[in-house]
């Protein structure tokens, strides 16, 4: 099977590991080419001949977000080839399209910022594009080299506590792992919320992961809106609970990194121990 993954990010590092495990022949759309792994094909994304041809005949998964423009670049400049596309098409959102409150795959969508109707927005012009793009709306991703002990252990330990916050997360292994498993699955689901179900604030899991390896105690930080940034206040300001109807049901899939106290714990240890 032939997938590609546009853009070369993060998340796409560990998607296109999970994949070459699987079995699949890899190829990575982006417009800034950093070839990593000799196993993949890389593509630039202003290839139009090229990328056009690739979108209509393979598996595809997005990570690109909107642009600077709010719009879909993906969409802006191949609507034509994911239309003709019939294969899997899967697009990677955020839960910021829920509202508050407790959220499963079929609540409707109602953002309450303008980050989540931006996001909103393109998960709408990936399913008009086809329709039978597969949404995953994913919660905050961690993992290594991207968790907020990497700059507690700089000597940056303050941490902002607001009440009644508490994060949703997705270690980026579990979410490269079920969304390749979901789509070797061939499950007929075109929504899918990815959230590993520990909700625990980052207050007590730093005073944990403090404890335990005798790090200094976290310096607390009343959360002021008049002094974070617009993104940061998109996070703070929404307070919600982000379950699946799909995974666990359905489909089955257990966690790899379930407690989020322990996985962070875990990536601490590495980094002090490199």
């Amino acid at each position: 099977m032939k997938l590609t993954i546009l853009g070369n990010g993060y998340t796409s590092k560990y998607l296109s590991e999970k994949a070459l495990e699987k079995g699949f022949l890899v190829t990575i759309i982006s417009r800034n080419i950093k070839e990593s792994n000799s196993q993949i094909k890389y593509v630039n994304f202003f290839d139009d001949k090229k990328v056009s041809k690739i979108l209509q005949k393979d598996i595809v998964i997005s990570t690109i977000p909107p642009d600077k423009d709010e719009i879909d670049p993906v969409i802006a400049s191949y609507a034509k080839s994911i239309t003709l596309n019939k294969n899997k098409i899967n697009y990677l959102s955020a839960t910021s399209v829920y509202a508050n409150g407790t959220v499963y795959e079929d609540t409707k969508p109602n953002p309450n910022n303008h980050r989540g109707q931006v996001r909103l927005n393109a998960e709408n012009s990936w399913i008009k594009a086809n329709i039978e793009t597969v949404i995953y709306r994913i919660t905050g991703i961690y993992g290594p080299n991207r968790n907020p002990i990497e700059r507690y252990l700089k000597n940056n330990n303050k941490i902002t506590v607001k009440e009644n916050y508490l994060p949703n997360r997705i270690h980026v292994e579990d979410l490269a792992e079920i969304i390749i498993n979901f789509i070797i699955s061939n499950h007929k689901d075109k929504i899918l919320n990815i959230s590993d179900q520990d909700l625990v604030s980052n207050l007590d899991t730093i005073t944990y992961i403090a404890k335990k390896l005798n790090l200094p105690k976290p310096n607390i930080i009343e959360y002021n809106s008049n002094e974070v940034s617009e993104m940061a206040k998109s996070f703070y300001e929404t307070s919600r609970i982000v379950k699946s109807n799909i995974i666990g049901h359905h489909f089955k899939y257990s966690y790899k990194y379930p407690d989020y106290k322990t996985a962070l714990l875990e990536l601490t240890k590495k980094i002090i121990n490199k």
